[in-house]
């Protein structure tokens, strides 16, 4: 595929390959993009909100790591998908634009709008967490009471206040919050890790009340006892790795655009892979199994404690960075993707506007922090609210295993046409990322299908409000991006 055209908004598809961007060009190398994307994934906050989720489903139990493993497989050909794809167009959009020019301009904003739509539901949840974690904190430390720990309305208080920080922290420039994130990961990563590895060792040495040995059938997906029991463990385990594609978001922003976002997500795969199984394994091996359950989102503190009660409070330090890390870098590539569909002119121009200053899409930045505080005070004052949007949290899983599924299967249709030219081009980018992308929206499909309306409807009722906004997309845009003919790309 050729050089781009200077104005790709109106180019024709088979020219476009290379974006002129108003952001800020060349400013994340390779470190800063794989940074982005395991803060994005934020492990200590999976571990805490998740694991002990797992862990209760009947059939699954201590196979936990095995489901990681498994979902890890899954995931790693979408971001061998997402590699390849922003080899040959590096947009900011990522996943929205591939589709569109390769698929369907109106698959590809549909596309879009999943995203959109799960990256805002969690920017409204995650300050929330952040706040209720930043309470935790200060009550550990002896700074506030209890009562005013668990107070909603205090959570809800101090979680605004974290999004207006993580909000102009994304506006003022994307190498402030870049660096921001590695002291995010370097505090979380720090703590999961030196206490996964203390407790092992811990475990093998004195072997504590309550603890067991390693199993290696910890480890076999064969030991997880049916498919509903597969399919409600891989969506929390998509749930798990969802983030890593952020890099692929800040493309326009990086370094040799075409080839590090995509490198930055599949390092960070395998190095995230690493820190989920070596926690779960711990805190297994650690916690007894009806204890995991029982502690649910308080799991990962339960296990520091249990190691050393007066260091805990560095997981409890590791947890709200986690979360706030996690918070920012689901805003910035939600901000990015609807930059780049107003850039096509098929969604609000307010968010195609870049700051001049701080070259960033500023004023869109600040429109989805702002939907996401009317969120949390909508859900904070009303609790029936508060349960529907609860519902819509849990579900993130069938959303982003909707969109990396599609992602998949549109990468082996791009390159349709040069798969059989080398085993490599074949294998990654076309037959592990059409199968994972198969058996991620089987998943998302069985879980709606096996849980019933109180899964179904919420999760069904937000992804099809894409479809009249997508017409009324259609009938808005004048610069023939919907008439334009899609590509096969004939080169890897």
């Amino acid at each position: 595929m050729g050089i781009g055209a200077k104005d790709p908004r109106v180019a024709p598809l088979s020219e476009v390959g290379v974006v002129h961007t108003e952001l800020k060009e060349g400013e994340l190398g390779l470190f800063d993009s794989v940074a982005v994307a395991t803060a994005s994934v934020a492990p200590a906050y999976s571990l805490t909100s998740t694991i002990a989720f797992v862990v209760a489903i009947g059939g699954i139990g201590f196979g936990a790591p095995s489901i990681l493993l498994v979902s890890f497989v899954a995931v790693l050909t979408i971001a061998f998908a997402y590699y390849f794809m922003n080899r040959k167009d590096p947009n900011c959009g990522a996943s929205y634009s591939w589709l569109a020019r390769t698929v369907s301009p109106y698959f590809g904003w549909f596309n879009g709008w999943v995203q959109v739509l799960a990256s805002t539901l969690f920017c409204a949840s995650a300050p929330i967490l952040a706040g209720a974690n930043t309470l935790a904190f200060l009550n550990n430390i002896g700074w506030i009471s209890a009562k005013a720990a668990n107070s909603v309305y205090w959570q809800a208080g101090i979680g605004l206040i974290w999004l207006v920080i993580i909000t102009a922290m994304c506006v003022y420039g994307i190498r402030l919050t870049t660096d921001f994130q590695w002291v995010l990961v370097a505090i979380e990563y720090t703590a999961v890790i030196a206490f996964s590895v203390f407790a092992i060792l811990d475990v093998i040495a004195s072997h504590p009340t309550g603890s067991l040995s390693f199993s290696w059938g910890w480890l076999n997906p064969f030991s997880i006892k049916g498919i509903s029991a597969l399919a409600a463990g891989l969506v929390l385990g998509v749930f798990f790795f969802w983030g890593w594609d952020t890099a692929a978001n800040l493309n326009e922003e990086t370094k040799d655009a075409n080839e590090t976002p995509g490198r930055a997500g599949v390092i960070s795969m395998f190095l995230l892979l690493v820190v989920f199984v070596l926690a779960a394994i711990a805190i297994q091996m650690r916690v007894p199994q009806k204890t995991i359950v029982n502690q649910g989102g308080s799991v990962l503190y339960y296990f520091a404690h249990s190691i050393s009660p007066s260091l805990s409070v560095i997981m409890l330090l590791a947890i709200l960075s986690s979360t706030v890390a996690t918070a920012q870098t689901t805003l910035l590539p939600a901000a990015r993707i609807t930059y780049s569909m107003a850039r096509d002119k098929v969604f609000p121009s307010l968010f195609g506007k870049i700051s001049a200053r701080f070259k960033t899409p500023a004023e869109g930045t600040i429109v989805l922090a702002v939907l996401s505080a009317i969120v949390i005070g909508i859900t904070t004052f009303s609790s029936s609210a508060n349960t529907v949007f609860g519902k819509l949290i849990t579900d993130i899983g069938i959303l982003v295993a909707f969109y990396y599924g599609v992602t998949g299967l549109s990468c082996a249709w791009a390159f349709r046409k040069v798969l059989t030219r080398s085993v490599g081009i074949f294998l990654l980018a076309g037959l592990f990322p059409a199968v994972g992308g198969a058996v991620l929206l089987w998943v998302g499909y069985e879980v709606i299908v096996t849980g019933g309306t109180s899964v179904a409807v919420p999760t069904l009722v937000v992804m099809a409000a894409g479809i009249p906004l997508v017409i009324v997309a259609r009938l808005i845009n004048k610069t023939g991006y919907f008439q334009q003919k899609t590509v096969a790309y004939e080169s890897r």
